[in-house]
């Protein structure tokens, strides 16, 4: 097929890759010029495994431009622009323009909403561009996306035109994943409920951390894989650690809740489950002032990783971020590493890992990056592990998330 995709973020990329290695010819747009110049040459501005050598090794099923005029030789358009909150709110002005634009180049195109949308989107762009609106809500991770879209665990598809919902199945039949075809409802909701599940799942081990670390003996990674064993449960997401981040589950969670509230209903698990996440910090902050004697006034503290997690740069509601913060705030000395994250404005920014140990009294493990494990052996100083990925036997001073400590 020959697919039209609006946005060239994270979603949008990986998505157009995916499509094109499955032999679809792809129209990739974007408003971003750089983005676009780059996309050309093959190099995405995102790190995200395995997404270059897609873009390499395909780059003539794509066309990259920042003009919508291509959309009109194609046979769908895939809408994957930003939908940033406002107030609690989601903005639905990109994903309004930019379905005004593609039905303005080529009437009567079927779009694909695959941008995270509350209920009643695809109606209401339905309704202001008179075409055939199908939803297709994405379900990757950021650090595995590229996997995630080759092989998701589901496909859903959302409309009241069933060529339309089919001519979609079609499309993705290459995954040969489940498919649930539904109304667009009851897809855009599937979206929202499932991150907000996820960030429930990550906030309650969170809080069987805070009591792990009141009771002797205790070890929450421990009750997570007694946990995870149920297949019930299953066992991911159930990581404890500084909470959740990144560019989905803090702006979803709070749009579902506000969604909810225009509804005359609350959503007390939610908010219960964003509460928790917003302590995180404060939690590791009081672990790294036990560590000190009580006062970090001075202290020469080592912070590892600044992306919200591991094989990502995202620092969108990097926890890393808003601890050092706090931790400066407390009079700290800090220094950060990250492997792929470079020249951030974090002041007093390393370039290696070692240059930022060396003369540290304290590190913080805070992006659970593998390379982090093999490196601190030397390390004499405390460790704080706020993702949980040491050993506690392997270092001499340890102190982690959900372990009790005396």
């Amino acid at each position: 097929m020959k697919i039209a995709v609006v946005g060239m973020g994270y979603v949008g990329s990986v998505t157009a890759a995916v499509l094109a290695e499955a032999g679809n010819s792809i129209y990739a747009v974007d408003i971003d010029p750089m983005k676009i110049e780059s996309l050309k040459n093959g190099k995405p501005l995102i790190h995200e495994p395995g997404l270059e050598e897609i873009l390499q090794a395909n780059k003539e099923r794509f066309t990259f431009s920042t003009s919508y005029e291509g959309i009109r030789g194609c046979d769908i358009c895939i809408l994957c622009v930003p939908t940033p909150n406002s107030s609690g709110r989601i903005e639905l002005k990109y994903v309004l323009e930019a379905a005004k634009r593609a039905g303005e180049i080529k009437p009567g195109i079927t779009l694909v909403i695959k941008s995270t949308v509350l209920p009643g989107t695809a109606s209401r762009v339905a309704s202001e561009t008179k075409l055939t609106v199908v939803s297709n809500p994405e379900f990757t991770s950021e650090g595995r996306a590229v996997n995630d879209t080759r092989h998701p665990n589901r496909i859903v598809i959302g409309s009241g035109d069933s060529g339309a919902a089919q001519m979609v199945a079609d499309l993705w039949k290459f995954t040969a994943s489940p498919v649930l075809i539904t109304n667009n409802a009851n897809a855009e909701l599937i979206k929202y409920a499932s991150n907000s599940f996820l960030a429930t799942k990550i906030s309650f081990i969170n809080e069987i951390a805070n009591l792990c670390e009141k009771i002797p003996g205790a070890d929450v990674s421990v009750v997570a894989k007694g946990m995870g064993y149920d297949r019930r449960i299953g066992s991911e997401f159930l990581r404890a650690g500084l909470g959740y981040g990144g560019s989905c589950f803090p702006k979803d969670t709070q749009a579902l809740i506000g969604f909810a509230s225009d509804m005359n209903e609350r959503l007390s698990v939610v908010e219960a489950a964003m509460t928790v996440n917003s302590a995180r910090e404060q939690r590791v902050l009081d672990l790294c002032k036990s560590a000190l004697g009580g006062n970090l006034d001075g202290g020469k503290i080592c912070v590892l990783g600044l992306s919200f997690k591991n094989d990502t740069d995202d620092l969108r509601e990097s926890k890393s971020l808003t601890l050092i913060s706090k931790l400066e705030g407390e009079g700290a000395q800090v220094r950060s590493f990250d492997p792929i994250v470079k020249g951030n404005s974090q002041k007093n920014h390393c370039d290696t890992l070692k240059e930022c140990v060396s003369g540290s009294e304290l590190v913080v493990i805070a992006t659970e990056w593998p390379e982090f494990k093999e490196s601190l052996t030397d390390f004499h100083g405390t460790i704080v592990d706020a993702r949980r990925i040491l050993d506690p036997g392997s270092v001499t001073k340890y102190r982690g998330v959900g372990l009790y400590s005396g």
